[in-house]
């Protein structure tokens, strides 16, 4: 059953089907546009790929993304106004993630 997207349906479903070959890095700065598609919204499954991705200890210390990085996306993210709650949440725990060093966190994996 086709999502409801607020793009046409072919691009948000293009865009869906590339997530889950994105990088760690790309996804993050994708956030926007995949929630402006309607990609990541409230009661998408694919809302929750995207939040364990995000979350994911190994994920975050095999892409190099720096905590800097993250906070300017969760920064921006919140902001948004269309923001999904889990996905912010699942930002903060990335920053929460690196704050406690990449060899932690994948140890810890």
């Amino acid at each position: 059953m086709p999502q409801n997207y607020f793009y046409p349906y072919t691009q948000a479903s293009r865009a869906e089907d590339k997530i889950p070959s994105m990088t760690y890095a790309i996804l993050v700065e994708n956030l926007i546009p995949l929630t402006d598609m309607g990609v990541i919204a409230p009661g998408n499954p694919i809302t929750m790929l995207v939040a364990a991705r995000l979350v994911d200890r190994t994920r975050i210390a095999q892409s190099g993304i720096s905590a800097a990085t993250i906070k300017r996306a969760l920064g921006e993210y919140r902001a948004h106004p269309k923001a999904v709650f889990g996905i912010v949440k699942a930002l903060e725990q990335a920053l929460g993630v690196l704050a406690r060093g990449p060899a932690r966190a994948e140890a810890e994996a």
